[in-house]
C-alpha cells in the first residue's frame, strides 16, 4: 500500500470510527427534524406514496413514541416533554422501552396521525433511496432500524468525503504536504458539528455525496473540456441533486456563473467560447431535465419556488413586507447572522444545549482564521480558476441561508437559522481550509500557535461528547439559560459507571468506546504526521489534480 492510500485509508477508518461512537450514543429522534424524515420513509416503504406537503403526515407511530425526547426549544422550560432526566427516574418506563423498543420485532405499518410532517416539503430521492432499507429492516427492534438506516445516511457522507478528496488531491506531493489532505484532517477537528450533521437520518448525507461526485467529475472535465459524456454526467448529478434539497438551487447557481466568467473570459477567442457555451449547455440541460420539473410544481402549487415550509408560511401570514414591518429589528438581525456561523461549529444535537462561550470561542477564532489565510490566496488567481468555484458556492450558498434569517425574523422575530447545513460543501470548504492552514503553518510561531488551536479543538470535542453523553443519560439537564447543567460537582464523572448503565437502554455503550477510541487514535496519528512535516508548498499552488 502506497503512502498516500495508507494516509487515506486511516483517514477514512477514523471518520468512520468516530462516526459510530456518535451513532452508538444518539438516542432514538434525537437528530434534527428525525421523526419527519423517518416518516417520509415509511410512507414510502408501507404505501407507495411520496410525501406531499400539506398532504402528508407523520407517522402516528412517531407520535405515539413512549421513549425519551429531545429538549425543547424556544422559551423555557425546556424539559416539557419526557426528557432523559424524567425517563431514567421511572423504572417502569424505562422496562417498557427496553421490550417495546429494544427487543420487540413487531412493527406496525405507517398510519397517518394529524401532525402535518413539515419535511415532506423536500423532493423525494433521498428517501426512495432509503425506503427499501426500512422495509428490509423493519423485522428489527425501533433501536436497531434506527442505527442500520443512520449508518447508511453517514455511509453516504463518507462517500462523498472520499470523492472530495479525489477531486483535490495532488499526487505530487506527500500526503501529510498535500493542502487537501491537510483541508480534509482538520476538518472534523475544527468543526466537529459534521458528526451531529451526518449520523442522523436526513438527506444532507446524500446532498454531500452529490456535491462530491460534482466535484470530482468537474476535476475530470477540467482535464479535458471537450468531453461531452462528463459534461452530460455533471449535468445529471446536479438533478439528482435538485431532486434531493433545495440547495441544490444555489449550488447549481455557482456552477453556472463559474462557467459564465469562463465563457466571458474567453470574448476574444471564438472557437474557446463557442466550446464552452457547448459545455454550459451540456450541464444545464440535464439538470433542468431532470430536477427542475419538482420547482415548477412547487412554483405552481404553493407559489414559491424552492417549497419552502418557512417561504410557504410566511406567505400564508401576509408576506415578506408585512412580517418585517411587525417583527424586524437590527439586534435579530445580527443575532441571525451569528447563529449560523456558532452552529455551522457545533450545535450539539436537536436538544440544542449550548456549551460555554468561553470553551467554544477558540474554535470559531481558528475558523475564521484559517478561512482568512485562504481569502488572502485569492488575490492572485484569476476569475477562472477552480480556486475561485469555492468562493462562488460557499458565497451563494450563505445568501440563501441569509435568506432564511430574513424570513425567520418576518415570521417570528427571531432570525434562528441552523448553519450545519454548509456541512454539505465539504468537498469545497475543505481543501479551502488546507489551502489556509498550509499558508500559516510556513511560519514559525504561527505554527505553534496553529498546533495549540487544533488540539484544543480535539479537548472541546471530547468535554462536549461528554456533556452530550451526560444529558442523553439523564445525568445532566438543559438550564433556562441553554446550558448543560450537571449533577454534582464532578461534571458526572463520578457517575460514569451509571452512565454506561443507562446508555445500555438506548444505545450500544461497548461501541461508543470502540470508535471514539479508535477514531481518536486514527485523527491524533494523522494530526501529528501533518504538524511534523517539514514540506509545504505555497498555499496559492492550489489544483484540482487533473487541472
Amino acid at each position: 500500500m502506497t503512502a498516500r492510500k495508507y494516509f487515506l485509508f486511516v483517514y477514512l477508518l477514523g471518520l468512520l470510527l468516530m462516526g459510530l461512537g456518535y451513532l452508538a450514543i444518539l438516542p432514538v429522534f434525537e437528530g434534527f427534524d428525525e421523526n419527519a424524515h423517518y416518516s417520509s420513509m415509511r410512507q414510502i416503504a408501507d404505501i407507495g406514496t411520496i410525501p406531499i406537503y400539506d398532504k402528508s403526515y407523520l407517522d402516528q407511530e412517531t407520535i405515539d413514541y413512549q421513549g425519551p425526547l429531545a429538549y425543547g426549544s424556544g422559551m423555557p422550560p425546556f424539559d416539557r416533554n419526557m426528557v432523559y432526566s424524567k425517563f431514567f427516574t421511572n423504572p417502569e418506563l424505562v422496562e417498557y422501552y427496553r421490550q417495546a423498543y429494544r427487543q420487540s420485532l413487531t412493527r406496525s405499518p405507517y398510519r397517518a396521525s394529524q401532525v402535518s410532517n413539515w419535511q415532506a416539503q423536500h423532493p423525494p430521492l433521498y428517501y426512495l433511496l432509503l425506503a427499501s432499507l426500512v422495509s428490509v429492516s423493519n423485522h428489527f427492534s425501533l433501536v436497531t432500524q434506527f442505527f442500520l438506516l443512520r449508518m447508511v445516511s453517514f455511509i453516504l457522507a463518507l462517500a462523498g468525503v472520499a470523492f472530495g478528496l479525489l477531486a483535490f488531491r495532488q499526487p505530487s506531493l506527500p500526503p501529510a504536504a498535500d493542502p487537501a489532505m491537510i483541508g480534509f484532517v482538520l476538518y472534523p477537528v475544527i468543526l466537529p458539528m459534521f458528526y451531529p450533521e451526518f449520523t442522523r437520518l436526513g438527506n444532507d448525507s446524500l446532498c454531500l455525496f452529490l456535491v462530491a461526485l460534482v466535484a470530482y467529475l468537474l476535476s475530470l472535465w477540467l482535464k479535458d473540456e471537450h468531453n461531452t459524456k462528463i459534461s452530460i454526467a455533471i449535468g445529471i448529478v446536479l438533478g439528482m441533486g435538485l431532486l434531493t434539497k433545495a440547495f441544490f438551487i444555489p449550488i447549481t447557481a455557482s456552477f453556472v456563473m463559474f462557467l459564465l466568467i469562463r465563457l466571458w473570459w474567453d470574448k476574444n477567442n471564438v472557437e474557446m467560447r463557442f466550446q464552452r457555451g457547448c459545455n454550459l449547455l451540456q450541464i444545464i440541460l440535464p439538470a433542468l431535465l431532470i430536477g427542475g420539473g419538482w420547482y415548477v410544481y412547487k412554483l405552481l402549487i404553493y407559489g414559491e419556488l424552492t417549497g419552502s415550509d418557512l417561504a410557504i408560511q410566511l406567505a400564508r401570514q401576509g408576506g415578506l413586507m408585512t412580517g418585517l414591518k411587525e417583527n424586524f429589528s437590527f439586534y435579530a438581525l445580527g443575532r441571525g447572522i451569528a447563529g449560523p456561523l456558532v452552529s455551522y461549529s457545533w450545535a450539539g444535537t436537536w436538544s440544542l444545549t449550548r456549551m460555554p462561550v468561553l470553551l467554544h470561542l477558540p474554535l470559531l477564532l481558528i475558523t475564521a482564521w484559517v478561512t482568512g489565510a485562504f481569502l488572502l490566496q485569492l488575490k492572485n488567481k484569476p476569475l477562472t480558476d477552480p480556486i475561485w468555484l469555492t468562493a462562488w458556492i460557499c458565497g451563494v450558498f450563505g445568501c440563501l441561508i441569509f435568506c432564511y434569517v430574513v424570513i425567520n425574523i418576518a415570521l417570528s422575530a427571531h432570525g434562528n437559522t441552523p448553519g450545519w447545513y454548509f456541512h454539505i460543501l465539504i468537498p469545497w470548504i475543505a481543501p479551502a481550509l488546507g489551502i489556509g492552514a498550509v499558508s500559516i503553518l510556513k511560519h514559525r510561531r504561527a505554527k505553534l500557535f496553529l498546533i495549540g488551536f487544533i488540539f484544543y479543538a480535539v479537548l472541546f470535542q471530547i468535554i462536549a461528547l461528554w456533556a452530550q453523553l451526560s444529558l442523553f443519560t439523564g445525568c445532566a439537564t438543559k438550564g433556562d439559560d441553554k446550558y448543560y447543567v450537571f449533577s454534582g460537582k464532578a461534571f458526572c464523572l463520578d457517575q460514569a459507571s451509571l452512565l454506561i448503565d443507562r446508555l445500555a437502554v438506548l444505545g450500544y455503550p461497548n461501541l461508543a468506546a470502540i470508535g471514539f477510541g479508535g477514531g481518536l487514535v486514527c485523527m491524533l496519528f494523522l494530526l501529528t504526521l501533518v504538524l511534523k512535516n517539514k514540506y509545504y508548498i505555497h498555499g496559492d499552488e492550489y489544483r484540482t489534480h487533473n487541472t
